[in-house]
């Protein structure tokens, strides 16, 4: 009886974590010399939880298409998983760069 608890218990936990990890994600932002986390819920299910914005330090405001391949790749896949957007052009992107909070 005893270990039809634990596996019952086991299988009920990983339940639990599997859609956890799938729609939630992080992104880190650099403040004052500090790291800041900022967890969001994802539109769509991935394993990845760490995400890269660009834009999330106190440095100066690059222009979207002045992205260097890899961040514009990043970001590109921050804004489908945190915001829905899943184009890749410049107004896109902007429009996801519009909907970052202020306080990233």
């Amino acid at each position: 009886m005893k270990g039809t608890r634990t596996w019952l218990g086991v299988i009920l936990g990983t339940c639990v974590a599997i859609p956890a990890v799938m729609y939630t994600g992080y992104v880190k932002s650099y403040l004052d010399e500090d790291v800041q986390t900022t967890f969001f819920v994802k539109r769509y299910p991935t394993l990845q939880m760490e995400f890269h914005d660009p834009f999330a330090n106190e440095g100066d405001d690059v222009p979207i298409d002045q992205l260097r391949r890899a961040d514009l790749a990043a970001f590109s896949e921050y804004c489908k998983y945190r915001f829905g957007i899943t184009g890749n052009s410049t107004q896109a992107l902007e429009k996801c760069k519009r909907g970052i909070p202020s306080y990233l």
